[in-house]
């Protein structure tokens, strides 16, 4: 056998040899990993933002695709002229229900003043009526047993008539006095009738009062709510991360609810595996996987199986396959797998990337 036959049957030997042991590699590989390339980057923090209660005309968007944001970092501005101009209406008149108050408690204060000082002084000269009253009445009685005892002196002719004339015209001149007084005090309790009355009649201005600082307290409450929505037209990041799309433009119109920006934090990002149902078995959270993404080939990423979905995922689509019938293709099922990336350039990657990944079994 010439030299050049034995040095091709040593190749083919050895190119033999590395087959065989690079298949068997393949094949325990492949038995030993569960192997798909329905992966998906995603992020738990993917967040579409939206204005929650204000609408109007886009003033300005502050960043693009791309940029990083922190979080309460300010992305948009609607016009807010139409809320300032309502604002603007409303402390006005807040101003003029302050004055009118003001003025209104001005005025209760010095009536309630007046007619408590009216009504002391009427008190005041009603108990110096009734003891003015009292004094006289202790006077009369003792007039009166001095005329009886007068009277009877002057029947036996023990005194002269104008002694008795003299008791008994003090005696009328004290009830005439007596008279006098009680008609006073009956004035006087009128008045203070009148005045009760006019403080009775203050109750309806404390009223009015009352519903204007309840008209005042909507109003400012009304004004605290503008001045939230004047606040809530700059459109601020509920995270920290990047942008990834913008929904707007600017001078255009939304309303609330409407997407205008959407963000996602990188550290919160994995990847999200649709594993076949027969490729289920032997996979177990805390396995490791090895994961590659189209776009960086070169680039390898380790991650660690964190979450197992329990149920399917076709079982969530927007038309769920009807088996009701009974008729129906059978295709293997695809349960959901969350992968913690542990290792690897993350900063590459992006929301929507896709890849391939080995999950070892145990």
């Amino acid at each position: 056998m010439s030299r050049s036959k034995v040095l091709g049957l040593v190749l083919l030997v050895l190119l033999s040899v590395g087959m065989l042991v690079f298949g068997a590699k393949w094949i325990h590989y492949r038995l030993t990993h569960a192997i798909t390339n329905a992966v998906f980057v995603e992020s738990d923090t993917f967040t579409r933002v939206a204005y929650k209660r204000v609408s109007g005309r886009v003033r300005e968007l502050f960043r693009d695709e791309g940029d990083y944001v922190r979080k309460g970092e300010a992305l948009a501005k609607l016009e807010d002229r139409d809320y300032r101009l309502k604002l603007e209406e409303v402390e006005r008149n807040i101003d003029s229900l302050k004055k009118e108050i003001e003025a209104l408690e001005v005025k209760l204060s010095a009536s309630r003043k007046e007619i408590l000082g009216n009504m002391e002084g009427v008190r005041s000269e009603i108990e110096y009526l009734l003891e003015e009253i009292r004094s006289i009445e202790a006077r009369v009685k003792q007039l009166e047993r001095d005329s009886r005892r007068f009277r009877e002196l002057y029947v036996k002719g023990v005194v002269p008539s104008r002694k008795f004339e003299e008791v008994d015209t003090q005696l009328k001149a004290l009830l005439h006095r007596r008279d006098a007084l009680r008609a006073r005090v009956r004035q006087a309790r009128s008045k203070l009738s009148v005045l009760d009355a006019k403080m009775e009649g203050l109750k309806s201005l404390e009223r009015r009062i009352s519903s204007l600082r309840e008209k005042l307290r909507a109003l400012e409450k009304k004004r605290e709510d503008l001045l939230n929505l004047i606040d809530e037209t700059t459109l601020r990041s509920p995270i920290e991360g990047y942008v990834v799309k913008r929904y707007v433009s600017r001078g255009e119109v939304v309303r609330p609810g409407q997407f205008v920006y959407a963000l996602y934090d990188p550290r919160d990002i994995y990847v999200l595996v649709l594993l076949e149902e027969t490729k289920l078995k032997g996979v177990k959270e805390g396995n490791r996987a090895v994961i590659r993404i189209d776009a960086y080939p070169e680039e390898k990423f380790e991650g660690v199986v964190e979450e197992i979905g329990r149920a399917a995922a076709a079982k969530f689509a927007l038309i769920p396959r009807d088996v009701t019938a009974g008729e129906f293709t059978k295709v293997a099922q695809r349960i959901p797998l969350k992968v913690k990336i542990v290792k690897g350039r993350r900063e590459l990657l992006r929301v929507g990337m896709g890849g391939e990944v080995a999950i070892e079994k145990r």
